[in-house]
């Protein structure tokens, strides 16, 4: 049975609040910052709900990387948590609990295969 990344893998935000822009009725802006994939993103950054995916040290996002980002942000899934689930695949062979279909171990020891 395969899992759903949206709901299994969200990033986990550590959240800072920001400053507030000048103006009458301006929102709170926030700056959430994912502590597993370090990613981070500006929230209510110019109107209410607004959401800005930014890049590490300033470094500026292309217009796919920004679209990638923002669509995790709600339920995930985090980057460096697919990254856990994949290499948790891998090791257990072929996902399911980590035991080796039968038909591999008959190969491997031949007294047990019938005659």
């Amino acid at each position: 049975m395969k899992q759903k990344s949206q709901s299994k893998m969200p990033h986990m935000f550590a959240i800072k609040l920001l400053d507030k822009l000048p103006g009458f009725f301006k929102p709170r802006r926030y700056i959430y910052h994912c502590a597993r994939c370090k990613w981070s993103f500006v929230v209510n950054d110019g109107c209410r709900g607004a959401l800005r995916p930014i890049g590490e040290n300033g470094k500026p996002l292309t217009r796919d990387e920004v679209v990638a980002r923002a669509e995790t942000f709600a339920g995930g899934p985090c980057p460096a948590m697919r990254v856990v689930a994949e290499a948790s695949l891998r090791l257990n062979g072929n996902g399911s609990n980590g035991h080796a279909p039968a038909l591999a171990e008959d190969a491997r020891r031949p007294e047990l295969r019938p005659h």
